[in-house]
């Protein structure tokens, strides 16, 4: 989960993408990492879904169109979601 929490913010951080909120879980064996990004360009978070899901590890990337966290910004966003393999 490190390591992908890690490419994430460090992909996030090269595509100049604003991270409005970022959290991360475990449950059993699945782990989560969820992040709202103030951009109304799909494309850039959807490459940055494909690259952070290039990762051995990962199981799932899930861009939706709105975020479950309530934020400050009055900014469109997107959330991507990250899921390990079970």
């Amino acid at each position: 989960m490190h390591a992908a929490l890690g490419r994430l913010l460090d992909q996030a951080r090269v595509a100049g993408l604003k991270l409005a909120a970022v959290s991360a879980q475990a449950e059993a064996d699945v782990y989560r990492i969820s992040a709202s990004i103030d951009i109304t360009d799909r494309d850039a978070v959807d490459r940055l879904a494909r690259r952070v899901g290039t990762m051995v590890c990962i199981g799932a990337v899930e861009v939706r169109g709105e975020c479950d966290v309530a934020l400050p910004s009055p900014a469109p966003h997107l959330s991507l979601e990250v899921r390990s393999r079970p």
